[in-house]
């Protein structure tokens, strides 16, 4: 595969990859507030409510990770594919 290709490709699965994270992202910052924050949140919620709010933030969370990992990548090789061509008409 050329790196044409590569790029395209690495293009394809950024932009997915971005709409996951943001899908991801705003349940995983809900619970992490509600976790974190003041007593005011705590209040509002039982402790059966809280515990299965801290599940679901751990269960998003290693999605979420995996999701930006491969953005990450996808990222670099979008970052570096051009400079690597420009270098090689030259």
């Amino acid at each position: 595969m050329s790196l044409q290709g590569v790029f395209g490709w690495a293009r394809k699965i950024h932009k997915w990859t971005m709409w996951l994270a943001i899908l991801l992202g705003v349940p995983l910052a809900m619970s992490g507030v509600i976790m974190e924050g003041d007593d005011g949140w705590r209040g509002i919620f039982t402790f059966d409510q809280l515990i299965w709010i801290r599940g679901v933030h751990r269960a998003i969370s290693t999605k979420f990770a995996l999701v930006l990992a491969i953005m990450i990548v996808t990222g670099l090789l979008m970052w570096a594919i051009p400079k690597i061509l420009s270098k090689r008409k030259i």
